[in-house]
């Protein structure tokens, strides 16, 4: 195949599947509310642009099935359907079906060939029983206008044609098929307007159909043509009768409709018709399609190479900073500044076009509460919030089968049958709620549900049973959650094809934890199950304060500190049998870096407190010399500091020395949990 043919093929799997995934969410919204005309256009649109697009890539069995789906959509965007539940389950039947045709497009699969035949034979059996359209009645007056509507118009399409249509595998013959099907038309080349790369055609269409329908079929060349309304008659035909010589010589007949063209144009005194709320909605649609042109699709490897120089470009930039620092450098103080600058801004960037917003993936979580709250007959609504976080595209797209698991846990495990939650009285609609936030170098996303909740003591005593613990042993409420993600093990009373057989929670940790990452659960017996996922982006430029603890560096996000303050050496050790300072009328913990550590030396009498917020509390650190900002590129920490929990990852500084990231949520974490098991 051609290498240029074969690249818009691959871009049209891209366009694909965003406008499979906004026909979805199309019809998620609609499904809640059916009055939604908007939604309905949109829907029709998707299918009708990939039934166009697939034809001239040659997906012959895509848009086969596209076209049976139209008439579906078409029935719809008509009001002829009465649109029940059985409706969208076909749809999203339909919408799975061509996922599966974009990898079978040979429809070679034998599962794949009977899915497809039957579909088209329900959507076909939908659409036959579908109630005619109802007439409206109408004023005597009015009954002139309508005739009107009903006979062929006249509509002249200018058209310019060029190489890069065929670049782009644009089949004229495919367009011109189809514009037979909705009229008569004839097609004649403007000599004196053609240019020397483009030839320009003049086609004169004799159709009833409506402006949309025409606009339809030049979708994909629209910016190459233009239409323009000559009359509501049939203006071929007339040409025929009045001038006979005129049809012998197709010269003559061009320079008549040219004249006639002309003559429409310049009929400036008409009055104007006020826009309908049809136009306006088109309109809507035209400009919500302009935006996604501005969109363009770029390969990772690239966005990968781009993060990957923009991190030498911050290395390299701190190395500078630190090499001239002396004074015989002044004169060029002013330029780093602006390097300095620019740098930053280049990060900034480059990192916002790697991001993806998480509510890109909810979508498909929609649909799986949908699906499988409907097989398991349960009612479950999804709540969100926070979900315009934005996370690097290679971290969502590891993640979205961790959090498959998790929902599907929650639905199986977690929610109870509306028979069951009303027995405890509670609404038999049940929730899961997704959220998500930033904490300083971290993303967290909690994915709640208001079920049954998980019983402690039924999995301390499987975990018995098992020969994990011994019967004596008091575990943690957190060292019990944490054995659901042990493999095989499961306390479910039977198994579903949903869950149940010890499989799948043991895959989510394992997935989480190659992001670098953890994944904690809270439950509440009777009140439901929250998973917290924490995860760090894999590619990080963040802005950190340096400070350092004998010889080595250390450091934390900027937005994480409160304030730097100082203490003498007596206050510090006067308080170090609660290891707690006073901070906004309350008491906080303090970290003793050399202890936590294992750092050789003494402090000095003045020392140096940081104070850092974290989503689970505040508390302090202590050093021995604070640096100042550092604009810190982010990279994994190797296998020899495994063990390290409580850094996170390192950078390199200007003089070639390492400064290493500190978990602070994860310290007071370990404080928290030390103080309450000594009490």
């Amino acid at each position: 195949m051609d290498p240029i043919i074969q690249k818009f093929r691959e871009k049209f799997f891209d366009e694909a599947g965003r406008l499979l995934d906004q026909l979805e969410k199309d019809l998620l919204e609609l499904e809640k509310d059916l009055s939604n005309k908007e939604l309905k256009e949109s829907a029709f649109r998707a299918m009708h642009t990939i039934k166009g697009v697939s034809g001239m890539y040659g997906f012959d069995f895509i848009c086969e099935f596209t076209h049976s789906i139209e008439n579906l959509y078409q029935a719809l965007r008509e009001n002829k359907l009465n649109v029940e539940r059985n409706f969208f389950d076909i749809s999203f039947s339909a919408i799975d079906h061509i996922r599966k045709l974009l990898v079978d497009e040979k429809l070679n699969d034998p599962t794949n060939q009977k899915n497809h035949h039957d579909l088209i034979n329900q959507v076909n059996q939908i659409v036959q029983t579908a109630p005619p359209k109802p007439e409206p009645t109408i004023q005597k007056e009015e009954a002139t206008t309508n005739e009107n509507t009903e006979k062929a118009s006249t509509w002249h399409i200018l058209l310019r044609t060029d190489e890069k249509m065929y670049f782009r595998g644009i089949s004229l013959l495919n367009i011109f098929r189809e514009l037979a099907t909705i009229g008569e038309f004839q097609i004649s080349r403007l000599d004196f307007m053609s240019q020397t790369e483009s030839d320009t055609w003049s086609i004169i269409l004799t159709s009833k159909a409506s402006q949309d329908e025409i606009t339809d079929i030049f979708l994909f060349i629209e910016d190459n043509c233009s239409i323009t309304q000559l009359s509501l008659e049939d203006v071929n035909g007339i040409f025929a009768h009045q001038n006979t010589e005129a049809q012998e010589e197709s010269t003559d007949h061009e320079i008549s409709i040219i004249e006639y063209i002309e003559n429409q144009n310049n009929q400036t005194n008409q009055p104007k018709k006020e826009i309908s709320s049809e136009v306006k909605e088109q309109k809507a649609v035209k400009q919500k399609e302009a935006i996604e042109r501005k969109r363009i699709s770029v390969d990772s490897q690239k966005l990968d190479q781009l993060m990957y120089l923009v991190s030498e470009l911050i290395t390299v930039n701190s190395q500078l900073e630190q090499s001239t620092k002396e004074v015989t450098f002044n004169s060029i103080r002013g330029f780093l500044e602006k390097v300095d600058n620019l740098s930053k801004q280049f990060r900034n960037n480059a990192l916002e076009i790697r991001l993806v917003p998480l509510s890109d993936t909810i979508l498909r979580f929609q649909r799986l509460i949908r699906d499988l709250s409907k097989q398991m007959h349960k009612k479950i609504n999804l709540e969100t919030s926070g979900i315009d976080t934005e996370l690097d595209k290679s971290t969502i797209d590891n993640l979205n089968d961790p959090l498959m698991h998790i929902i599907r846990n929650c639905i199986d495990h977690g929610i109870e049958t509306p028979e069951q939650r009303m027995a405890k009285g509670k609404p038999e609609t049940g929730t899961i709620a997704i959220s998500a936030y930033h904490s300083g170098n971290y993303i967290y996303i909690k994915i709640a549900d208001d079920g049954s909740g998980i019983d402690a003591e039924k999995v301390r005593k499987k975990a018995i049973d098992k020969g994990i613990w011994k019967a004596d042993y008091q575990p943690t409420r957190k060292e019990i959650f944490d054995l659901i993600f042990l493999p095989g093990f499961s306390t479910a009373q039977s198994l579903t094809e949903i869950s149940g057989r010890g499989v799948g929670m043991d895959v989510v940790r394992k997935k989480i934890q190659n992001l670098r990452g953890d994944v904690e659960v809270e439950s509440e017996q009777g009140k439901g199950t929250a998973f917290i996922l924490k995860l760090q982006q894999s590619v990080t430029i963040i802005d950190t304060l340096l400070f350092t603890v004998n010889e080595s560096n250390f450091i934390i996000p900027i937005s994480d500190i409160q304030i730097c303050s100082q203490y003498s050496l007596n206050e510090i050790n006067l308080r170090r049998h609660t290891a707690t300072l006073p901070y906004n009328n309350r008491l906080i913990p303090f970290i003793d870096m050399r202890q936590w550590f294992e750092l050789p030396g003494e402090y000095d009498e003045k020392i140096k407190v940081i104070i850092v917020a974290s989503q689970v509390g505040t508390l302090a650190l202590l050093a021995d010399r604070i640096v100042g900002e550092h604009q810190a590129v982010l990279k994994p920490l190797g296998k020899s500091f495994k063990k390290q929990q409580f850094l996170t990852s390192a950078s390199q500084l200007g003089n070639g020395e390492i400064a290493f990231m500190l978990d602070t949520t994860k310290l007071l974490q370990t404080i928290t949990s030390s103080i309450l098991q000594s009490n």
